[in-house]
């Protein structure tokens, strides 16, 4: 091997390298511009987990109970901008609590609302409540 050959080697290495990172570079500003959400919607979502979270303290100190909250962003995409999401999945908080009242004590690790207007489901201890825009 002469001494050109490592250099021309390290030539295209180099230029295979800035290739691939122009590609990354291109392929990254378009990915995020695509499915970014506006910071205006992450504040309101942080705003609605937030209210959702407070909600929940209510339950899990009146019942003695303690257990996770999330919301399912994606299976609210069909309601309106602004909908009190909160709200809405509260209604599944408040079916746990008047089991609380009636004296029982439900086995919940996992609260989930989801956006798809079915009611409550229980599996194992989680909870999926599907809450609706009424």
């Amino acid at each position: 091997m002469t001494r050109s050959a490592p250099i021309r080697n390290r030539a295209r290495a180099r230029a295979f390298c800035a290739l691939l990172a122009g590609a990354a570079l291109a392929g990254g500003a378009a990915g995020p511009a695509l499915t970014a959400q506006s910071l205006k919607e992450i504040r309101a979502q942080r705003a609605e987990e937030s209210m959702l979270e407070d909600q929940a303290g209510y339950t899990q100190e009146l019942c003695g109970i303690r257990f996770s909250v999330t919301i399912d962003w994606s299976s609210f995409d069909h309601w309106p901008e602004g909908a009190d999401v909160a709200r809405a999945c509260d209604r599944g908080l408040s079916e746990i609590e008047m089991a609380c009242r009636n004296g029982e004590t439900p086995r919940v690790s996992r609260f989930i609302c989801t956006g798809d207007g079915s009611g409550s489901r229980s599996s194992g201890g989680a909870i999926e409540y599907g809450a609706s825009q009424n």
